[in-house]
């Protein structure tokens, strides 16, 4: 995990921050260390703080502790954390690739399930959104026949709209946990500062997202993971893009 936390930036560090602070956990450390990240020892800190949040959350309390008892990592093991995530989210994953495959593939396949989801005309009026003319959006719902997969997803618009996806299921998810007031202006930060967080997703694609999202995310630690592991699914996707060229 923690190759893949250093190759993050403020922003991204910035909304896991601030997913995951609550009212009794208000991420003090990984502020002070997110103010300094010009420095390589304060970056190293942060990721390695993120690292302990993440895997604590995707633990139980109990297994947590007896971790820590007999002297183990407490933490629950990361590639246990993205397939339980993927099991709770209903998305089939293999247990093949690096964990960076397993992210990116959980993060295209659950926002195409949440996605088919939807009647005909909200798909309709979610792709157009995401910049995708009528026409083709008519022609692909058409041959699709409601049945969808991320592959196909990617040969007929691209990368571009699959991330869109993403991002409008994940603005969704994080206005569920932090409200949609907060989740907007952290969206807006996200922009703002970002300019790759812009592409293929609009504003007026965010008060779908509201709707499709009606995963019933129980309990608190549950509510932090899904939206995190997404993020990073994200975040890998981004990544690999900018390493191609």
């Amino acid at each position: 995990m923690q190759n893949l936390l250093m190759e993050l930036s403020r922003e991204d560090y910035a909304y896991m921050i601030r997913i995951i602070e609550g009212p009794f956990d208000r991420c003090a450390d990984l502020k002070k260390h997110l103010e300094a990240l010009d420095s390589m020892n304060h970056r190293v800190a942060l990721c390695e703080g993120l690292e302990r949040k993440i895997r604590y959350l995707g633990s139980s309390d109990i297994a947590y502790n007896f971790r820590r008892v007999i002297g183990s990592e407490p933490g629950a093991d990361f590639r246990y954390i993205i397939r339980d995530t993927a099991r709770f989210l209903k998305v089939p994953l293999a247990d093949q690739g690096t964990e960076r495959d397993l992210l990116v593939r959980m993060a295209q396949d659950y926002a195409v399930d949440a996605f088919s989801k939807f009647t005909q005309a909200e798909q309709q009026q979610i792709l157009e959104s995401l910049g995708v003319g009528r026409a083709r959006v008519i022609s692909f719902l058409k041959k699709t026949g409601g049945v969808f997969a991320a592959p196909a997803f990617l040969q007929a618009f691209g990368t571009l709209v699959v991330e869109g996806l993403i991002k409008t299921v994940l603005f969704g998810l994080t206005a569920r946990l932090i409200g949609l007031k907060l989740a907007t202006s952290l969206f807006a930060f996200l922009f703002a500062r970002v300019p790759w967080w812009a592409h293929a997703i609009i504003p007026a694609a965010w008060t779908i997202s509201i709707g499709l999202t009606a995963l019933d995310l129980q309990g608190p630690a549950r509510r932090k993971v899904v939206p995190i592991l997404l993020y990073l699914g994200l975040s890998c996707m981004r990544l690999d893009a900018e390493k191609q060229g």
